[in-house]
């Protein structure tokens, strides 16, 4: 299945030929496409007039001949986003991680003074857990009605935990919603009224918020339309993302390319991987392992599709494996509410 994430397009702009080459190779092994070396200024120039309003990420070290900081200037309107690699050694480790630091997403906000994001800082914050994942219908919405369950019934008096359905595509959270769960509150958003963020909330409440699948990276971060806005508006908000897939290899395509590709773009934001497990025992034994080697490292669940049906009080053990580290027991969904907080 051809991912709907495209590949991050790079323009060099370092003089040294050695550190450009190092560089280069390095992005390229993480799946980002190299579309042109700049080695001075006038080149780097030419170059992007020719790219439009296209995202453009330009790594590049201040030595370039020509280069000043005012060029930079030049395109805060486009797409562009520019990642300084002065004083990083040549360790791959070390240059990743200085670009992670600068790369985010590009979301247009008035500039804020020390003191707003002191006093922004210091205010207690609702917390916004965002469900997504691959395409189809992997269990999102199943996991978000369970979670926002067990969060609810953990919860103290007071606090109110609210479902949001801003999945467009199919409304399946709004469906399958009871009123008979008195301790959620759903808020479906409806495509004809827009909306650009999230409803406000209380320190005290907590949403659960299903997206559905990403959109592409084009349209969900540099769209200036009201669904872009709205996209990068919940990432921004998102105190922990959980990213479900489903045992197939379609799946398992889109969540190896999610890996790859998109949490570079993400800020610091927690992820929680889950596999809903699903079909004949061989190919259970298949999406396990190559999920469990695809996600070594990050944090991650297991849960099979009858259980995620259940009741919330029906949860029981998953399969009971603790290949690589995953987390199994009698409440996985206890389990998953636990490792957010």
């Amino acid at each position: 299945m051809r991912s709907e994430i495209p590949q991050i397009e790079v323009v060099t702009a370092i003089a040294d030929a050695d550190f450009e080459d190092f560089i280069a190779q390095l992005l390229f092994s993480q799946g980002w496409s190299i579309i042109y070396r700049a080695f001075d200024s006038q080149a780097l120039r030419d170059f992007l007039a020719t790219r439009g309003a296209l995202r453009t990420v330009i790594v590049y070290k201040i030595d370039l001949p020509g280069f000043t900081p005012d060029l930079m200037m030049e395109y805060e309107d486009l797409p562009f986003t520019f990642i300084s690699l002065d004083g990083s050694e040549a360790a791959a480790h070390a240059v990743m991680q200085k670009i992670r630091s600068q790369l985010r997403l590009p979301l247009v906000h008035a500039p804020k003074s020390e003191s707003t994001l002191a006093d922004e800082l210091s205010k207690p914050m609702p917390k916004i857990y965002t469900i997504t994942g691959s395409s189809g219908s992997p269990g999102r919405s199943s996991l978000a009605l369970a979670l926002g369950e067990e969060i609810a019934s953990k919860g103290s008096s007071g606090s109110r935990v609210n479902l949001i359905d801003a999945d467009f595509r199919s409304h399946s959270l709004t469906r399958r919603f009871s009123v008979s769960k008195s301790a959620l509150t759903l808020i479906p958003f409806e495509e004809s009224t827009k909306p650009r963020t999230l409803p406000e909330l209380r320190s005290a409440e907590s949403a659960i918020v299903d997206i559905g699948a990403l959109p592409s990276l084009g349209e969900a971060v540099h769209d200036r339309r009201w669904y872009g806005n709205l996209i990068s508006s919940i990432l921004e908000s998102t105190s922990h993302l959980l990213y479900v897939v489903r045992s197939t290899e379609e799946s398992m395509d889109e969540l190896g390319q999610f890996l790859k590709e998109f949490p570079l773009l993400l800020r610091s934001i927690p992820i929680t991987y889950i596999c809903i497990l699903v079909g004949t025992s061989r190919e259970l034994r298949q999406a396990e392992a190559r999920f469990l080697t695809l996600t070594t490292g990050e944090n991650r669940f297991l849960i099979r599709e009858s259980q995620l049906l259940g009741s919330a009080s029906l949860f029981g053990s998953l399969m009971g494996s603790s290949h690589g580290g995953a987390k199994t027991g009698k409440s996985e969904i206890g389990k998953i509410a636990q490792s957010l907080r």
